[in-house]
């Protein structure tokens, strides 16, 4: 092979190896994604350290995105695909990428009514329905599926919801009691039952005293 295409050859080869490496377009790989991607990620919505969860799902759900982030839209997003994602079976990359897409959502949304109540404008009910809408898709899902590693993800998402620091997220978590209790009826396991009673309890002892 002349000198000229071996050198093109080899970057090549190397491109493809580093690619298999990080997997598919230099994201994670599908073991790594497998999992809640917000979780201890602060106030983010967006990143988790190094992790850069929007830009990996953003170009997936296009249309679920470019709905719900921009503010001056009050259509109701596309969740079609996001549902039958998070519960497909068999479980794989694709249930967990619609339930950090869904939690990305969920917390810009929570963001913006916390925003339109301190200036008490009509977008703080609006915005309290649509994550309410956003919620029930998870909280459906948990019923839908019993695969035990999906459904800690979900409680991992209910969890930073109701008792993070997500901006926007604590205001409203309340309303998470009762939804996060309800998903004992749905849970035969043990421990994940048990992982609900506490989360309930402790998403009631964050708020305010009435």
């Amino acid at each position: 092979m002349p000198a000229a295409l071996r050198l093109p050859s080899i970057l090549l080869l190397a491109l493809l190896l580093g690619c298999a490496q990080l997997g598919v377009g230099g994201g994670l790989s599908e073991q790594e994604a497998r999992r809640y991607r917000l979780a201890n990620s602060g106030s983010h919505w967006d990143v988790s350290g190094d992790d850069r969860v929007y830009r990996d799902l953003k170009d997936r759900y296009p249309g679920f995105f470019d709905v719900l982030l921009d503010p001056k839209r009050t259509d109701e997003p596309p969740t079609g695909r996001i549902r039958r994602d998070l519960e497909r079976v068999p479980v794989d990359r694709h249930n967990y990428d619609a339930l950090n897409a869904i939690a990305i959502a969920y917390f810009e949304l929570n963001y913006r009514g916390e925003v339109a109540r301190a200036d008490a404008t009509l977008g703080f009910m609006s915005a309290g329905f649509r994550t309410a809408k956003l919620a029930a898709i998870p909280w459906r899902a948990y019923g839908e599926i019993e695969d035990g590693d999906l459904r800690s993800a979900i409680l991992d998402f209910f969890e930073d919801a109701g008792t993070g620091s997500k901006l926007g997220a604590q205001a409203t978590s309340g309303r998470l009691a009762p939804i996060v209790a309800s998903l004992e009826r749905k849970e035969d396991d043990p421990a994940r039952k048990a992982r609900i009673s506490k989360l309930v309890a402790e998403i009631e002892a964050l708020q305010p005293e009435r």
